[in-house]
Protein backbone atom coordinates (compact mmCIF):
# COMPACT_ATOMS: atom_id res chain seq x y z
CA UNK A 1 0.00 0.00 0.00
CA UNK A 2 2.71 2.33 1.06
CA UNK A 3 4.41 1.64 -2.52
CA UNK A 4 1.16 2.57 -4.63
CA UNK A 5 0.56 5.72 -1.91
CA UNK A 6 4.11 7.34 -2.88
CA UNK A 7 4.05 6.22 -6.68
CA UNK A 8 0.27 8.10 -6.99
CA UNK A 9 1.43 11.08 -5.16
CA UNK A 10 4.99 11.74 -6.82
CA UNK A 11 2.66 10.90 -10.40
CA UNK A 12 -0.29 12.71 -10.22
CA UNK A 13 1.97 16.18 -10.26
CA UNK A 14 3.21 15.97 -14.03
CA UNK A 15 1.19 13.48 -15.79
CA UNK A 16 -2.16 14.33 -17.23
CA UNK A 17 -3.99 11.55 -19.14
CA UNK A 18 -7.31 11.94 -21.69
CA UNK A 19 -9.69 14.27 -19.50
CA UNK A 20 -13.80 13.11 -19.48
CA UNK A 21 -14.93 15.26 -21.59
CA UNK A 22 -18.36 17.48 -20.40
CA UNK A 23 -21.58 17.52 -22.44
CA UNK A 24 -21.33 20.74 -24.26
CA UNK A 25 -18.26 21.12 -26.76
CA UNK A 26 -16.14 24.42 -25.62
CA UNK A 27 -14.74 26.67 -28.63
CA UNK A 28 -11.17 26.63 -29.45
CA UNK A 29 -9.01 29.36 -27.19
CA UNK A 30 -11.60 28.76 -24.56
CA UNK A 31 -9.41 28.57 -21.21
CA UNK A 32 -10.74 24.86 -20.60
CA UNK A 33 -9.26 23.73 -24.29
CA UNK A 34 -5.74 25.39 -23.50
CA UNK A 35 -6.01 23.93 -20.22
CA UNK A 36 -6.71 20.75 -21.53
CA UNK A 37 -4.24 20.60 -24.32
CA UNK A 38 -1.30 21.86 -21.74
CA UNK A 39 -2.00 18.52 -19.32
CA UNK A 40 -2.01 16.51 -22.16
CA UNK A 41 1.57 18.15 -23.21
CA UNK A 42 2.35 17.60 -19.32
CA UNK A 43 1.55 13.82 -19.53
CA UNK A 44 3.53 13.33 -22.93
CA UNK A 45 6.35 14.71 -21.30
CA UNK A 46 5.82 12.72 -18.42
CA UNK A 47 5.77 9.62 -19.82
CA UNK A 48 8.80 10.31 -21.56
CA UNK A 49 10.63 11.26 -18.84
CA UNK A 50 11.29 14.70 -20.63
CA UNK A 51 12.66 16.75 -17.51
CA UNK A 52 12.89 20.41 -19.22
CA UNK A 53 9.34 20.27 -20.62
CA UNK A 54 7.96 19.41 -17.38
CA UNK A 55 10.50 22.08 -15.04
CA UNK A 56 9.73 24.28 -17.68
CA UNK A 57 5.82 23.90 -17.03
CA UNK A 58 5.95 24.64 -13.34
CA UNK A 59 6.32 27.56 -11.77
CA UNK A 60 9.30 29.21 -9.58
CA UNK A 61 7.07 28.74 -6.18
CA UNK A 62 5.23 25.55 -7.20
CA UNK A 63 4.50 23.28 -4.09
CA UNK A 64 3.04 20.17 -3.85
CA UNK A 65 1.85 18.63 -0.52
CA UNK A 66 1.18 14.66 -1.03
CA UNK A 67 -1.37 12.15 1.24
CA UNK A 68 1.26 12.04 3.86
CA UNK A 69 1.42 15.77 4.30
CA UNK A 70 5.07 16.12 3.29
CA UNK A 71 5.42 19.07 1.12
CA UNK A 72 8.21 19.85 -1.68
CA UNK A 73 8.68 22.59 -3.27
CA UNK A 74 9.57 22.73 -7.66
CA UNK A 75 13.42 21.59 -6.92
CA UNK A 76 13.26 19.15 -4.16
CA UNK A 77 10.08 17.35 -6.20
CA UNK A 78 12.28 17.92 -9.45
CA UNK A 79 15.83 15.65 -7.34
CA UNK A 80 13.91 14.04 -5.34
CA UNK A 81 11.29 12.00 -7.94
CA UNK A 82 10.81 12.61 -11.31
CA UNK A 83 14.72 13.15 -12.47
CA UNK A 84 15.07 9.01 -10.71
CA UNK A 85 12.05 8.44 -12.47
CA UNK A 86 12.85 9.94 -15.55
CA UNK A 87 16.34 8.34 -15.86
CA UNK A 88 14.78 4.67 -15.24
CA UNK A 89 12.12 5.77 -18.44
CA UNK A 90 14.81 6.68 -20.30
CA UNK A 91 16.52 3.62 -19.76
CA UNK A 92 13.15 1.63 -20.68
CA UNK A 93 13.20 0.03 -16.76
CA UNK A 94 9.61 1.67 -16.00
CA UNK A 95 6.83 1.36 -17.65
CA UNK A 96 3.21 3.00 -17.68
CA UNK A 97 0.30 0.64 -18.29
CA UNK A 98 -2.72 2.94 -17.22
CA UNK A 99 -2.62 6.85 -16.60
CA UNK A 100 -5.97 7.99 -16.89
CA UNK A 101 -7.15 11.20 -15.28
CA UNK A 102 -11.11 11.26 -15.15
CA UNK A 103 -14.25 13.16 -13.45
CA UNK A 104 -12.23 16.38 -13.97
CA UNK A 105 -13.72 19.83 -12.60
CA UNK A 106 -12.10 22.87 -14.29
CA UNK A 107 -12.95 26.02 -12.51
CA UNK A 108 -10.99 29.32 -13.44
CA UNK A 109 -10.64 32.52 -11.59
CA UNK A 110 -9.33 35.30 -14.22
CA UNK A 111 -5.57 33.61 -14.60
CA UNK A 112 -6.25 31.11 -11.72
CA UNK A 113 -7.94 27.90 -12.57
CA UNK A 114 -8.10 24.52 -10.34
CA UNK A 115 -8.37 21.34 -11.90
CA UNK A 116 -10.18 18.56 -9.74
CA UNK A 117 -10.36 14.65 -10.69
CA UNK A 118 -9.51 11.31 -10.03
CA UNK A 119 -6.16 9.71 -11.30
CA UNK A 120 -6.16 5.98 -12.48
CA UNK A 121 -2.50 4.30 -12.46
CA UNK A 122 -0.66 1.41 -13.12
CA UNK A 123 2.76 1.03 -13.98
CA UNK A 124 5.19 -1.48 -13.58
CA UNK A 125 9.43 -2.04 -13.47
CA UNK A 126 10.36 0.00 -10.36
CA UNK A 127 9.71 0.65 -6.79
CA UNK A 128 10.34 4.17 -4.77
CA UNK A 129 13.34 3.76 -2.40
CA UNK A 130 14.08 6.41 0.30
CA UNK A 131 13.44 9.43 -2.20
CA UNK A 132 14.89 7.75 -4.84
CA UNK A 133 13.39 5.09 -7.80
CA UNK A 134 14.77 2.08 -7.52
CA UNK A 135 14.65 -0.85 -10.98
CA UNK A 136 13.15 -3.72 -10.33
CA UNK A 137 11.92 -5.96 -12.64
CA UNK A 138 9.14 -7.27 -10.59
CA UNK A 139 7.26 -4.26 -8.82
CA UNK A 140 3.77 -3.31 -10.46
CA UNK A 141 1.55 -1.05 -8.79
CA UNK A 142 -1.95 0.12 -9.47
CA UNK A 143 -4.58 2.55 -7.94
CA UNK A 144 -6.65 5.31 -7.61
CA UNK A 145 -5.78 8.99 -6.32
CA UNK A 146 -8.03 12.25 -5.61
CA UNK A 147 -6.29 15.25 -6.66
CA UNK A 148 -6.71 19.41 -6.77
CA UNK A 149 -3.97 21.09 -8.86
CA UNK A 150 -3.90 24.75 -9.28
CA UNK A 151 -2.59 26.36 -12.33
CA UNK A 152 -1.88 30.01 -13.14
CA UNK A 153 -1.42 31.98 -16.50
CA UNK A 154 2.07 33.47 -16.25
CA UNK A 155 2.93 35.39 -19.98
CA UNK A 156 0.42 33.66 -21.79
CA UNK A 157 1.17 30.69 -20.79
CA UNK A 158 -0.82 27.97 -18.16
CA UNK A 159 1.80 26.61 -15.18
CA UNK A 160 1.24 24.57 -12.63
CA UNK A 161 1.70 26.47 -9.27
CA UNK A 162 0.37 23.78 -6.53
CA UNK A 163 -0.96 20.24 -5.90
CA UNK A 164 -2.38 18.06 -3.52
CA UNK A 165 -3.05 14.39 -3.69
CA UNK A 166 -5.49 12.36 -1.33
CA UNK A 167 -6.15 8.31 -1.82
CA UNK A 168 -10.04 8.26 -2.10
CA UNK A 169 -12.01 7.73 1.53
CA UNK A 170 -13.61 4.17 1.73
CA UNK A 171 -17.00 3.76 1.06
CA UNK A 172 -19.16 4.39 3.86
CA UNK A 173 -21.43 1.44 4.67
CA UNK A 174 -25.02 2.91 4.31
CA UNK A 175 -26.54 -0.03 5.71
CA UNK A 176 -26.01 0.44 9.86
Amino acid sequence: MKLLVILLTLFSTTIGATAQQSNSPKPAGSPEVDLRAFMAELRKASIEGDVDTIANSMTDDYVQTDINGYRQDKTTWLNEYFRPLADLIKAGKFHWVEFERTNLQFRFYGHCAIVTGELHAKATGARPGAHAWVPDPNASFSGTLHFTHVYIKQNGKWMLAALHNQIPLPLANSAK
